[in-house]
C-alpha cells in the first residue's frame, strides 16, 4: 500500500491514492506526494 504526505501540513495517509482533501488542513489532492 503507498503512503502519501501532505505537503502543507506534514500529515500522512496510507492508501492507493491520495484523499480528495486534506483531512487537516483542506487542501486539495494535488498537494499530496508520495512516499515511501
Amino acid at each position: 500500500m503507498k503512503k502519501w504526505k501532505c505537503k502543507v501540513c506534514g500529515y500522512i495517509i496510507e492508501g492507493d491514492t491520495p484523499p480528495d482533501k486534506c483531512p487537516v488542513c483542506n487542501v486539495p489532492a494535488s498537494e499530496f506526494e508520495e512516499v515511501e
